[in-house]
């Protein structure tokens, strides 16, 4: 990946990462060619709203990459607890909370622990929404 390209996804700089792409029009196809971690990867790691989601306006495939560890931009957003970035992908496609990672585990594998994050359930809740809810019961349980 171009180090320009990197370093704005690591600072979050959206107005660089435009400046990057006026330059170069296939600039973010090229990283989608090279198969391994995407500036979408980055800013997630880095809780990047913004730029996440310009990267997930621009190239919303990178949501569905797997970086060189085996984690997708979800899992990484999962376990830092950037609720924002998680909706902000799982609007891509919710689908993307089944994709299998690492050892084969969901992003959901990797979320706060209730009894770490009091809060947590409260967060499940926004996140997932009854509508969205693809383990029916699941919140509710959690609540008792």
């Amino acid at each position: 990946m171009d180090r320009r390209l990197r370093e704005a996804a690591q600072k979050g700089d959206v107005q660089h990462l435009q400046s990057l792409i006026k330059e170069d029009t296939l600039l973010l196809m090229g990283v989608s060619l090279a198969g391994c971690e995407t500036p979408l990867h980055i800013s997630c790691l880095s809780g990047h709203l913004e730029f996440s989601k310009e990267i997930i306006h621009l190239m919303p495939e990178f949501a569905r990459e797997l970086n060189q560890d085996g984690f997708s931009p979800l899992h990484i957003a999962s376990a830092n607890g950037d609720i924002e970035i998680v909706k902000e992908l799982l609007n891509v496609d919710y689908n993307l909370c089944l994709l299998k990672g690492k050892d084969r585990r969901i992003s959901l594998h990797y979320c706060h622990a209730p009894s770490l994050h009091p809060g947590r359930d409260r967060h499940l809740k926004t996140i997932a929404g009854p509508q969205a809810n693809p383990w029916p019961g699941f919140l509710n349980s959690a609540e008792t």
